[in-house]
C-alpha cells in the first residue's frame, strides 16, 4: 500500500485525479483521506457514487479483494445494498452514513475479522449508552464550516505612526476591521467622533481625543479584532456544543476516546450564554433614549401651558420701575415669577423619563446636560449633549462586550483544531454506533464460521417484513449434511422470502457483521450468485444468453447459489433438465446452492447426485382460500402445490358428482 498511487485506483484518471490534489493539496493527503474513509471530504471533490468506489476498493486492496468479487450477480448486489440502507438508516450524521456506504461483503478472513472485531465493540458500546438521549445531540454534529469573518463596523484601529499602519496591515487586519493612520490629535478626534470605540496602537499623541481612546495591550488579532476568532466558533456552535455534549455523556458512560474535552466544553457555554444583562440593558437604554427624552418634554411643554394659563401676573412698583427703564424687563418678570413652576415640572419631566429609562447611578446627571434649566416655553431637548450621552452608552456597551469577547477569544484562539478533532471523533463514534445500534435493535447475532461448506441457522427474520415469521434452515451442517437442496412448496409459501433472508445472512456475515437469527453457522464463500425468478419464457437468442450467465458457477471457486423458479427460462421439460444439471455440477464440486422449482419431482428424476428435496408445507386454506403455511422447510419433503390444496379443499366441501370430479383430478397429483 505503501507504494499505491492515485491513478493505480479504480476509475481514477487525470481529471479525477487533479480534482483530489485540488481538495487535499498533494497526492498523498489525497490517498490517506481515501484510506481513513473521508467520504464527506471526497464528495467535495468527486460524486458520492465515485467517493464510495474509491474508498471501498482502497480498502480491498489492503486485503487483496475487490468489492464487487464476491457479490456474482445482479441480485445479490441489489440485496446488499437493500442491507446498508438499512443498516444507515441508524446513522444520525451524514458523515456516518456515506461511510457505512463503504462496507462489502467479501470472502476474505482478514477484512471479516477487522469488521468484526470493530462491530462487536459497536454491539457492547451501544448497549452501555441506551436511554441516554445520545441521538438527539448526534444528529446536530455535521463537518465544521470555514466561513469568512465578518467585518466590524462599529470600532477601527487607530495606528499613529506609518511603521504601525503597514505592520498592522499586513497582518491582514484591514480585511476584518477599519484600519487608520492617525499622526496628529484632530484626526483622532475625528475618528472618536466617528466610532463607538477606537483601539490606539503607536505613539502617544497629546489631547482629550488621545486621552478618551484605548490604549492597545495586544497587537494580536484575538485582541484587536476577537470576532475573527469567535465568528468560527459562533458559525459552528450548534454542532459543537452537541459534540461537546455527546462526548460528556460518552466519558460518564465509560466509553473510551472522549475523555478531555471538558475545557472546550465551559469554553463553548460561555460563548452559548451570550452577552451580560449590563451590556443588554445599556444597548436598550441607548434605542431608547431619545424616544423618552421627547416624550417628558412633550409632557413637560403640555404641564407648563397649562399652569401658565391659570396663572396671574402681579406687578409691583418696583416691577414697573423695571419695565418702563428696560424694554426687556417683562421677560425677567415673568422668569422670575414662573421659576418656581419651571423648575417642578423639569424635575418631574426628568424623573418620568429617568423612571421610563431605567436609569443607574450616575447616569441621570446626564439628564441636567439634555434638559435645559433656562426658564423658557417651550422647553427645548439640548440635541447635542442628548447625542453625547448615546454615545457615551453605545461607548460603555461596546467596551462590555469587547472584554467578554476578548477574553473568550484568547481562550479559543489555539482550539480550533482541538474543536475540528472533537466533531470528527463524534462522526466517527456515530458510524460505530449506527452498527452497534443496527445489531442491537434488530436482534442480530453473530454467526460461526466454519472450516467446511455449510450455512445453516435457526430462527432467522426478513430483515424487511414488519412481523416477520421466525425461519430454520440448514444446508451441510450437523444432521442435515446435503449441501444442495430443491426447494419446493406452495405459492405465496415464503420460498423467495427464504431465499432473501440467506441472502442477508450470507452478505452481513460476509461483511463480518451480526445477522438476522437466533444462531447461524457458515463457510466462507468465494462467491455469492442469487438467480431471482424470470419473467416468462425466454427466446431462443435470450436463453442462449442466459445459459452463458449460468455457466459462470463452473469454476473452481468455493460459491454458493440461489436460484428461484429457473424453470421459467424455456420449456419444462428442457428446464427440469438444466436445473438437474446444474445441481449435479455444483454438488460435486462441493458447493452450497438452493434452487427454487416447481419441478421438483421432475428434477429428481434426471439428477446423478443426492439432491436433497424440501418443502416449505401449507397446513391448508381457511375460509378465505388464503394459505396457512408453516414457513420453515419440511426436510426430505415434496410439499403440495397451491392447485393441489384446493383440490382437497373442494373434495372435502362437496358431494355428489361435482366431489367425484374434483377427486379424479386431485388423483392426478398423486
Amino acid at each position: 500500500m505503501g507504494l499505491l498511487k492515485l491513478v493505480d485506483l479504480p476509475g481514477v484518471g487525470s481529471r479525477i485525479r487533479e480534482r483530489l490534489l485540488e481538495q487535499y493539496g498533494d497526492e498523498e493527503k489525497a490517498l490517506q483521506a481515501i484510506l481513513d474513509a473521508d467520504v464527506a471530504g471526497l464528495c467535495r471533490a468527486l460524486s458520492e457514487r465515485q467517493a464510495l468506489l474509491l474508498v471501498s476498493y482502497a480498502r480491498g486492496m489492503k486485503f487483496s479483494v475487490a468489492p464487487d468479487q464476491f457479490l456474482a450477480t445482479d441480485e445479490a448486489a441489489r440485496i446488499q445494498q437493500a442491507v446498508i440502507s438499512r443498516l444507515a438508516s441508524y446513522a444520525h450524521t451524514e458523515y456516518a452514513r456515506l461511510k457505512i456506504g463503504t462496507l462489502f461483503a467479501s470472502s476474505s478472513a482478514e477484512l471479516l475479522a477487522e469488521n468484526r472485531k470493530a462491530a462487536l465493540e459497536a454491539t457492547r458500546a451501544a448497549q452501555k449508552l441506551q436511554g441516554l438521549g445520545l441521538g438527539d445531540l448526534l444528529k446536530k454534529v455535521r463537518p465544521l464550516r470555514e466561513k469568512a469573518a465578518a467585518r466590524v463596523r462599529e470600532r477601527a484601529v487607530a495606528a499613529t505612526t506609518a511603521e504601525e499602519f503597514q505592520r498592522l496591515k499586513a497582518k491582514g487586519l484591514d480585511r476584518l476591521i477599519d484600519l487608520h493612520l492617525a499622526e496628529s490629535a484632530a484626526e483622532l478626534s475625528d475618528l472618536a467622533r466617528s466610532y463607538s470605540h477606537v483601539c490606539l496602537v503607536g505613539e502617544e499623541l497629546s489631547g482629550q481625543a488621545a486621552e478618551d481612546l484605548e490604549r492597545a495591550e495586544s497587537l494580536d488579532e484575538w485582541y484587536l479584532v476577537p470576532e475573527a476568532v469567535l465568528g468560527f466558533y459562533g458559525e459552528n456552535l450548534e454542532p459543537l456544543l452537541a459534540a461537546a455534549r455527546a462526548a460528556q455523556k460518552l466519558e460518564e458512560a465509560g466509553i473510551s476516546g472522549f475523555s478531555g474535552w471538558q475545557g472546550l466544553h465551559k469554553l463553548l457555554s460561555r460563548l452559548e450564554e451570550g452577552g451580560d444583562r449590563e451590556a443588554e440593558r445599556l444597548e436598550k437604554l441607548a434605542a431608547s433614549l431619545s424616544r423618552c427624552a421627547e416624550e417628558a418634554a412633550a409632557w413637560a411643554n403640555e404641564q407648563l401651558k397649562s399652569r401658565i394659563e391659570k396663572s396671574s401676573l402681579t406687578l409691583g412698583g418696583s416691577d414697573l420701575l423695571l419695565v418702563m427703564s428696560r424694554g426687556d424687563g417683562v421677560r425677567e418678570i415673568l422668569e422670575s415669577q414662573m421659576k418656581s413652576v419651571f423648575v417642578q415640572v423639569l424635575k418631574d419631566a426628568k424623573a418620568r423619563a429617568a423612571g421610563q429609562l431605567e436609569l443607574a447611578g450616575s447616569e441621570t446627571v446626564w439628564l441636567d446636560e439634555v434638559f435645559s434649566e433656562q426658564v423658557s416655553y417651550p422647553l427645548e431637548l439640548d440635541r447635542h449633549a442628548l447625542r453625547s450621552f448615546e454615545l457615551e452608552l453605545q461607548s460603555r456597551k461596546e467596551g462590555r462586550g469587547l472584554r467578554k469577547k476578548r477574553e473568550i477569544a484568547r481562550s479559543l484562539k489555539d482550539k480550533k483544531d482541538e474543536a475540528v478533532a472533537l466533531v470528527h471523533s463524534l462522526m466517527e463514534f456515530d458510524y460505530s454506533y449506527a452498527l452497534g445500534r443496527f445489531a442491537q435493535e434488530e436482534g442480530l447475532t453473530f454467526p460461526e464460521i466454519a472450516d467446511e461448506p455449510c450455512l445453516s441457522f435457526s430462527d432467522g427474520r426478513h430483515l424487511f417484513l414488519d412481523r416477520p415469521e421466525a425461519v430454520s434452515y440448514s444446508l451441510g451442517g450437523e444432521g442435515h449434511p446435503e449441501k444442495v437442496a430443491l426447494l419446493s412448496g406452495v405459492n405465496s409459501g415464503g420460498k423467495t422470502t427464504l431465499l432473501d433472508l440467506i441472502s442477508q445472512i450470507v452478505i452481513l456475515a460476509h461483511m463480518g457483521l451480526p445477522v438476522p437469527a437466533k444462531a447461524s453457522r457458515l463457510s466462507l464463500f468465494e462467491e455469492f450468485y442469487y438467480f431471482s425468478k424470470s419473467r416468462g419464457t425466454l427466446s431462443a437468442g435470450a436463453f442462449e444468453t442466459a445459459m452463458r450467465k449460468f455457466s459462470v458457477v463452473e469454476n473452481e471457486k468455493r460459491k454458493l447459489v440461489l436460484a428461484d423458479e429457473l424453470e421459467a427460462i424455456t420449456e419444462p421439460g428442457a428446464s427440469a433438465r438444466i436445473i438437474a444439471c446444474m445441481l449435479d455440477e455444483l454438488d460435486r464440486r462441493g458447493c452450497v446452492a438452493v434452487f427454487v422449482s416447481h419441478l421438483a419431482e421432475d428434477v429428481r428424476r434426471y439428477v446423478e447426485t443426492p439432491v436433497r428435496v424440501d418443502g416449505i408445507e401449507a397446513e391448508g386454506l381457511d375460509e378465505n382460500n388464503n394459505l396457512r403455511v408453516s414457513r420453515s422447510p419440511r426436510y426430505n419433503y415434496l410439499a403440495k402445490s397451491t392447485p393441489e390444496l384446493i383440490l382437497d379443499r373442494l373434495v372435502r366441501s362437496t358431494q355428489g358428482p361435482e366431489r367425484e370430479f374434483y377427486a379424479r383430478l386431485l388423483a392426478k397429483f398423486k
